[in-house]
């Protein structure tokens, strides 16, 4: 069993379909869990996932640390961080803070360069309304900082967390350098498609975040009242995304066959361009199940494009 690899469009990153996410791993030494998150993380490694995602916000990169500063694969990685400068209430791009949280990264992931940066740009109120403006007075602070530490050698490849549909396609159409478009895209959430299938289209690829929906596309619960009443997914919010879970897999029989897990973790490499899932893992029994399901991914486009317009017509569905 051996992982695929698919080139990051426009660039000369290899990265396997898998990206380790840690958004879920233990925050402190204490947390009973910790030998298990460190068993997982150094499983994946193992296993031949070669691109890792990850944040300050997560708390986690002291485990990540650990397991980090001895494995031999360490200096053969791809790291993706995510980087939101301005951060919510800054008003503006800050290079010196960007810098900042380059230098962070790489002494706590022990890597000597950060090869692909997730910039992210936010404000309050959190809409397209306000956040358009904003991209476009920090693209020239942007692009010269993120030159600048390439030039450095800090740095590699840049990519973009847009949030919103036409923050997506007005980042990916503007000055800075975007080789990669990062944002939630599965199943039930294909807002991004356009700008993913403009981007397939100059050359460029996309990377999809939350491909299982938070838990709800796998095979682990049949409906949302099979959830136990302690559960997170058993929250209201989530009985309207089991439902167009279930109108989804009526229309496409194909899901259940394959299994909804397998079927949604793969869902996003249907595409030809994007070349990775970005998927918090665990356990070391996921790491397992999660290889084994991404060891050969051929894109179908004709595939994709139906499941998407299905799940576009589901939007309204309550």
């Amino acid at each position: 069993m051996s992982i695929a690899y698919r080139r990051l469009r426009g660039t000369s990153l290899d990265v396997s379909v898998l990206c380790y996410g840690p958004m879920r791993l233990a925050t402190t030494p204490s947390d009973p869990l910790l030998p298990v998150h460190e068993r997982a993380m150094r499983a994946a490694l193992d296993g031949g996932i070669n691109f890792v995602h990850s944040s300050y916000e997560y708390g986690v990169r002291w485990l990540m640390n650990r397991v980090l500063s001895d494995h031999p694969a360490r200096n053969d990685l791809h790291h993706v961080i995510k980087v939101p400068v301005p951060d919510w209430d800054d008003g503006a791009f800050d290079g010196r803070k960007y810098e900042m949280r380059i230098d962070e990264a790489l002494k706590e992931l022990c890597c000597e360069q950060i090869a692909l940066v997730q910039w992210m740009w936010r404000i309050r109120p959190h809409d397209e309304t306000h956040r358009l403006p904003l991209l476009a007075r920090c693209i020239d602070g942007l692009r010269e900082t993120h030159e600048r530490l390439a030039q450095a050698g800090k740095v590699g490849e840049l990519a973009t967390f847009p949030y919103f549909p036409q923050s997506a396609a007005a980042a990916m159409m503007s000055s800075a350098d975007f080789k990669c478009l990062i944002g939630y895209y599965n199943l039930l959430e294909v807002e991004l498609s356009p700008v993913a299938d403009m981007l397939e289209a100059d050359g460029r690829s996309f990377l999809a975040i939350r491909p299982l929906y938070e838990g709800v596309l796998t095979d682990r619960y049949a409906d949302h009242a099979s959830v136990p009443h302690d559960h997170r997914l058993k929250a209201a919010k989530y009985a309207a995304a089991f439902e167009k879970r279930a109108a989804l897999m009526k229309a496409f029989p194909e899901i259940a066959e394959q299994g909804l897990t397998k079927f949604a973790l793969r869902f996003p490499l249907l595409s030809p361009n994007c070349a990775s899932v970005i998927v918090g893992i665990n356990t070391e029994e996921q790491v397992e199940q999660l290889l084994g399901m991404c060891s050969d991914v051929p894109p179908d486009p004709s595939l994709a494009g139906r499941v998407r317009a299905e799940a576009a017509s589901l939007v309204n569905l309550t």
